[in-house]
């Protein structure tokens, strides 16, 4: 299964991107194509959406895709006493005033294994 975004989309999300002063911060990065973990607010909560790529930016949101299918971005969703839930997509947009912190090559450590389609 491929990405859900199609490639002109992603084409003109790109250079949408590269415009950005996100896009400049991973030009600096030795492998900008490594997967993205971008922690993000969300009410009181923090989430942090992992096993992902950064595909562009516009309208005052950051469009993430999933590194791979399976399994998917991965969204953790953060409370006093740590992960409280987890939850899958395939893409996702969140608000840049939300973001909080971006980091690139983050590893996607005890990803779950995919569920049987």
């Amino acid at each position: 299964m491929g990405t859900p975004i199609s490639q002109e989309a992603e084409m003109f999300s790109a250079e949408a991107l590269n415009r950005h002063p996100i896009g400049a911060f991973m030009t600096q990065c030795p492998d900008p194509c490594q997967a993205v973990a971008v922690e993000f607010e969300c009410g009181h909560c923090c989430k942090k959406a992992c096993n992902a790529r950064i595909v562009g930016v516009g309208g005052g949101f950051l469009s993430l895709a999933a590194l791979s299918p399976c399994p998917g971005i991965v969204i953790k969703l953060f409370g006093e006493e740590g992960v409280i839930e987890t939850e899958y997509a395939q893409c996702t947009l969140i608000r840049l005033d939300r973001v909080c912190n971006i980091e690139i090559g983050f590893p996607v450590n005890a990803s779950p294994t995919c569920p049987q389609v």
